[in-house]
């Protein structure tokens, strides 16, 4: 998830939760998603542990780390299901090919979603045969009534509308946050839901990080919830321990993707950063645990 391309040759997404700020700092009441830590984030439900994008690993996530911020990929089937898939064709993760905007939500649900997960380089295939399927969207809001998740609108027209939808039909507009490569698309998700839990588009971001070194800084107002940036983007933007505590008092929550290495982790979280998102989210877990920072 969360790369935008910067110029040719830099990846970043920005996307932005308002988390753990205070009111008063912020000038704006702190959303429910907020009122509790992100600082674990399972990257398409934690890919590295088990089939990525499925119930099975956000069911297992959200057992095992009930707090944990939950990320996603969603995308639309030819006849208008919002499905979680990172990719644009099945290839990689199931025992189907093709285009997921070709097929339908029938063809989609007869694949089998754990087909190719491994965690020895293909020695075993431990999920093969299991019945896991790609879910929808609704699906996953239904199975885990309680748990907060971050949902990346893959570049397709109509999925905004669509996704807006379940999240209204689904009473789950306070605890879903949402993010997009397309500035146009996100500003379609905010016209039909205006408080809409969502991430800074690009150019948003740019303007935000530049009004962070103006003297004007303190008459800023967020205009989105989360800054969702990779480590480079984190160091081309000069961004030190200091201006982590600015954004934090604005109501800006600045998460890191995609870290696996508990080291980087731990460097990331003294410096200040709210969340991080990683593939091992077990590993993140115990750095957390391990600088007593889970309740923070």
């Amino acid at each position: 998830m969360f790369t935008y391309a910067l110029g040719a040759a830099t990846a970043v997404l920005l996307c932005l939760p308002t988390a753990f700020a205070s009111e008063a700092a912020s000038g704006r009441a702190v959303k429910p998603f907020f009122s509790k830590p992100l600082v674990l984030g399972a990257h398409r439900g934690g890919r590295s542990l088990w089939p990525e994008n499925t119930l099975e690993a956000f069911k297992n996530a959200a057992a095992r780390w009930p707090d944990a911020l939950l990320e996603g990929d969603a995308q639309l089937t030819a006849d208008g299901h919002v499905v979680l898939l990172h990719d644009k064709t099945v290839d990689r993760t199931t025992n189907g090919t093709g285009p997921v905007v070709e097929m339908t939500l029938a063809e989609i649900k007869a694949l089998d979603a754990g087909y190719r997960f491994t965690r020895d380089h293909g020695k075993t295939f431990p999920y093969r045969g299991k019945g896991i399927v790609v879910p929808t969207l609704a699906e996953v809001l239904q199975a885990l009534p309680h748990s907060r998740f971050l949902i990346e609108l893959k570049l397709q027209v109509g999925l905004a509308e669509t996704t807006v939808k379940v999240l209204q039909e689904a009473d789950a507009l306070d605890r879903v946050a949402v993010a997009s490569f397309s500035v146009p698309l996100m500003e379609q998700a905010r016209r039909l839901a205006p408080d809409l839990i969502c991430c800074y588009d690009f150019n948003q971001g740019l303007e935000m990080v530049k009004r962070l070194r103006q003297p004007d800084w303190p008459s800023y107002k967020p205009t989105a919830d989360i800054l969702a940036i990779d480590e480079d983007m984190m160091h081309e933007f000069k961004l030190e321990p200091a201006d982590l505590q600015a954004l934090r008092r604005k109501g800006i929550t600045v998460l890191i993707h995609t870290i696996n290495n508990p080291e980087r982790m731990s460097r990331l979280l003294d410096a200040g950063v709210a969340s991080v998102l990683s593939d091992r989210p077990d590993l993140l877990a115990d750095v957390i645990a391990q600088r007593g920072a889970l309740g923070r």
